[in-house]
């Protein structure tokens, strides 16, 4: 049997053993810090995607805010091109409802007139204004008829016509060589946009006097 004698010093001996010996403090120091390290990585990553995520987001809104104050400035310019329009149309309104409403009354006389009944003349002329400030017009009327009835049936079919707010009775005379009755009528035409021509026709149920 051999024995061999370690002559190294004791405190070699120690250092050595020390050495290789499990130390798991400084294990666990080293797990520490690799995760401190893999955590600190993953947090810079994370802030990395999540300002990439932001700055896009914030072009997203920028492009949409944009977007919104070029719509606005279409908006505001149709605003001001409809309140234009708008001030056009309520200037040509004021006008139609200052002017004579020609059309409706003719159409209104030829439309209650009997066969045989005609116009001599007519004339038109504005009044006084009513509550809304509108220019009411008159209208005096030279014609004819063959009968005095014509006459009292033309008169009830103005007055419902929708077209005239007043219609005074007219003064008669008959011609003895022609059988023919002339008469004069005297007519208030009710202001533009007051009219109601939908009593015209259901009130004589009558077509046009050709």
């Amino acid at each position: 049997m051999r024995v061999q004698f370690d002559l190294c010093p004791a405190e070699y001996l120690a250092r050595r053993k020390k050495r290789h010996s499990f130390n798991a403090t400084r294990i666990l120091a080293v797990l520490l810090l690799l995760f401190f390290l893999v955590a600190g990585i993953g947090y810079i990553v994370m802030a990395f995607m999540e300002t990439r995520a932001l700055a896009s987001d914030i072009e997203m809104v920028e492009d949409a805010v944009a977007k919104l104050e070029a719509d606005q400035s279409e908006l505001t310019a149709e605003i001001v091109r409809l309140k234009n329009k708008e001030q056009q149309y309520a200037k040509t309104l004021q006008i139609m409802r200052n002017e004579p409403p020609t059309i409706e009354a003719l159409s209104a006389l030829e439309t209650n007139m009997d066969q045989g009944m005609g116009i001599t003349s007519i004339r038109f002329a504005p009044g006084g204004t009513n509550e809304g400030g509108l220019v009411v017009y008159t209208a005096d009327v030279d014609a004819t008829a063959l009968v005095e009835d014509q006459i009292t049936a033309l008169t009830t079919g103005l007055s419902g016509s929708g077209v005239f707010s007043g219609v005074t009775m007219p003064s008669s005379q008959k011609d003895e060589k022609t059988g023919r009755v002339d008469f004069k009528l005297h007519l208030e035409l009710r202001p533009f946009g007051q009219i109601d021509m939908t009593g015209a026709a259901d009130s004589t149920g009558k077509e046009p006097n050709p």
